[in-house]
């Protein structure tokens, strides 16, 4: 996705990085707000010191701790030394800044084949990670490991049932409230999982939350100018400031369509898209666990809830029951922020698509 106007997120994220790693840092918001483009710009404008490891989960197949550990490493066939130390040297002699270049955590072909027969030891996996990025520290440099998409391996358990996500959130505390060797970004769209995290007492004062949201009007004119739009208090009325949104407006323009008939293309597909899940519950077969139990979801809760934005495009979280806030947020219908306690839809798009779907109701 491309990078528009995010100076002052730019500004905070830097000023993390440009101090020691004290906290495990998580970038949140909603659906196609720009999260990873801005990590991606932040980690290009680093200077040469900072070495970024970038590990991206979204689109994998993760189910066991062997399939994390696919991911996690990037695996280097060809004769390198066995020893942590030495091989951390051989990688930082191939001037690997660029982050393209470090998508993985770079491994010799036997030590990764040796660790990955030992799945069952997963602090085998984590000790060898400390080493290496000590490795890097010693070596003058700043380590930054970046997990987009954590939640994708929230389910996960190794071989004595804990949770592996568990275990590399304490690792990750490790790199960097004890001992400050390697800052920890995680990067999600998925709020429910923030909430998970945000509610862990054992990781109180030892996280800290960004959000990335979608862009102020101010900013968002800027974006339309670039995108050269025309009708841009008409275009903020439909797609506001998220940027996925401008994005198929702008491929829309470019296939001939004027700027009324894309926007109002792209309302039809998100109307479309809610009537879909509205008849999905309304079937009666839809079920939701939520906290132990397999609960069927209501449709008259669902479409009482909804009309809630007829008016109003954020309201609070104790307007809505948690069961059906944390289904339709699941559902990416609602954005649900737990930091500031506030639920909205996911875009501006899907709030008129919703004011349209609940007028006659």
């Amino acid at each position: 996705m491309p990078f528009f106007n995010r100076e002052e997120d730019i500004r905070r994220m830097k000023a993390v990085l440009s101090g020691e790693p004290n906290l495990v840092y998580f970038v949140y918001g909603p659906i196609n707000s720009g999260k990873t483009a801005l990590l991606m710009k932040v980690f290009e404008e680093l200077s040469e010191e900072y070495k970024v490891f970038y590990i991206n989960f979204r689109g994998r197949d993760v189910e066991r701790i062997e399939d994390v550990m696919r991911v996690l490493f990037r695996v280097k066939k060809g004769k390198f030394s066995e020893e942590t130390k030495e091989f951390v040297k051989e990688v930082l002699k191939e001037g690997t800044k660029v982050l393209k270049k470090l998508k993985g955590i770079p491994v010799p072909e036997n030590v990764f084949d040796l660790l990955f027969k030992r799945t069952d030891k997963v602090e085998d996996v984590f000790a060898y990670l400390e080493e290496y990025f000590e490795g890097i520290v010693k070596e003058g440099w700043r380590p930054v490991l970046v997990i987009d998409e954590l939640q994708v391996i929230r389910k996960v358990i190794n071989a004595t049932g804990q949770l592996v996500v568990d275990r590399l959130f304490n690792f990750m505390v490790r790199l960097t409230k004890e001992t400050h060797l390697c800052h920890s970004l995680c990067a999600t769209s998925d709020c429910l999982f923030i909430e998970d995290v945000y509610r862990n007492a054992r990781l109180e004062g030892r996280v800290e939350y960004l959000l990335v949201d979608d862009l102020r009007k101010e900013d968002a004119f800027r974006v339309y100018e670039e995108f050269g739009f025309e009708e841009r208090e008409k275009v903020w009325e439909y797609v506001g400031g998220k940027i996925g949104d401008m994005i198929k407006l702008f491929e829309k323009k470019k296939r001939g369509y004027s700027e009324e008939e894309a926007l109002e293309r792209m309302l039809r597909d998100e109307i479309a898209h809610l009537e879909g899940v509205l008849e999905r519950i309304g079937t009666g077969r839809r079920r939701f666990y939520f906290e132990g139990e397999d609960i069927v979801i209501d449709i008259e809760i669902v479409k009482e809830i909804l009309k809630r934005f007829k008016d109003r495009e954020e309201i609070s979280k104790g307007e809505i029951d948690p069961i059906y806030r944390n289904y339709l947020v699941f559902e990416n219908i609602l954005f649900y922020n737990p930091l500031e306690g506030t639920v909205r839809p996911q875009s501006r798009l899907l709030w008129r698509a919703i004011k349209k779907v609940m007028v006659d109701e």
